[in-house]
Order: structure tokens, then C-alpha cells, then sequence
């Protein structure tokens, strides 16, 4: 039988993936010598149906990817910006996605997709002094699952536990 969990815990569960996830991708596109993970935040490519139903799906100010490590290469090639995410909400978005998947309770933690809506500042070209500009950012997070081809977390919990299935960033003028 499976493993439910309560919406109490449903709650307490995403905010603390979200809170823990947002921490790391951010500082990774802080950091000149962390840019280089950014890929590792993305599920591996997935080929859909027709080419605008390929996952991952990145939309970074009207700039479309479908594949974490070209939207790294494009990243690298833009002039350095020092993100602070202000605020983050999160919404379960599926509670279960493998209804026959969670067989204890850590699974059934794991086995749910988030939305996660970021708002911040980003101060482009200077970290301290640069122009400042708002921005939100809106990803669907999924877990990394060995079996849906990712790298999984490995035997030492190793590795990216969320993915970004989806994600619009746009700048706010």
C-alpha cells in the first residue's frame, strides 16, 4: 500500500525542499566558479512529442532551452549579475506522481512536483554597485530519480535531490 502524507506535512516538506533548493541555485549563479553546476540543476533532456514539448523547459527573459547544459553555456556567456531572492513561495503541484511509488514515508516525501515562484532583486554587472532590477522567477521542481534518468543522489545522498523540470525567469522593469 502506498505512503500518503498529510497536507500538514505536505506543507512542511515543500517549503523546506524549496527553501534549500532556491539557496543553492542562486548562489550557484552567484558564484563565477560554481556557474559551472548550473546544468546539474536541470532534469536531463527529454524529447516530447514535438520540439516545444521537450523537457527541460528554460525561458530566461524570452530565451528558450530545452536542455540544462546549453542554457549553462548561455549563462556563462552573459555578464556577471549578483542575484537576492527576497521572496519564495511554493505550491505542491502533484502530491503523487507515481501513485504506487511511495512504500515509506522518505518516498512518499519525494514523490510529489512543486511550484516555486521567486521574486528578487539582481544587480547586474557589479555586486554591490551595479544597476538594480527586479526579477521573478516561476519553476516546476521534480525529484531526481535514478529511473527517470538522472544521475539520482547516489549511495552517500550526493548529487541534486530536485530537478527544474520548468522554468520562466523574466526581469521586471
Amino acid at each position: 500500500m502506498a505512503v500518503q502524507l498529510s497536507d500538514t506535512d505536505r506543507v512542511k516538506v515543500s517549503t523546506e525542499v524549496a527553501e534549500e533548493f532556491i539557496e543553492a541555485y542562486y548562489t550557484a549563479l552567484n558564484s563565477s566558479s560554481a556557474r559551472n553546476t548550473i546544468a546539474s540543476f536541470y532534469i536531463p533532456p527529454i524529447p516530447g512529442t514535438t520540439p516545444s514539448r521537450n523537457l527541460p523547459i528554460i525561458n530566461y527573459n524570452g530565451d528558450l532551452s530545452n536542455d540544462g547544459s546549453t542554457f549553462q553555456t548561455k549563462f556563462s556567456e552573459m555578464p556577471y549579475a549578483f542575484y537576492e531572492a527576497q521572496s519564495v513561495n511554493v505550491q505542491v503541484l502533484n502530491p503523487c506522481i507515481d501513485p504506487n511509488g511511495a512504500k515509506s514515508r522518505k518516498e512518499a516525501e519525494r514523490n510529489m512536483s512543486l511550484a516555486v515562484q521567486v521574486s528578487g532583486n539582481v544587480r547586474l554587472n557589479e555586486r554591490k554597485e551595479g544597476p538594480l532590477r527586479g526579477f521573478s522567477d516561476d519553476m516546476v521542481i521534480v525529484p531526481n530519480k535514478e529511473a527517470a534518468g538522472g544521475k539520482g543522489t547516489g549511495k552517500t545522498g550526493e548529487g541534486r535531490q530536485w530537478l527544474i523540470q520548468t522554468q520562466n525567469f523574466r526581469f521586471v522593469v
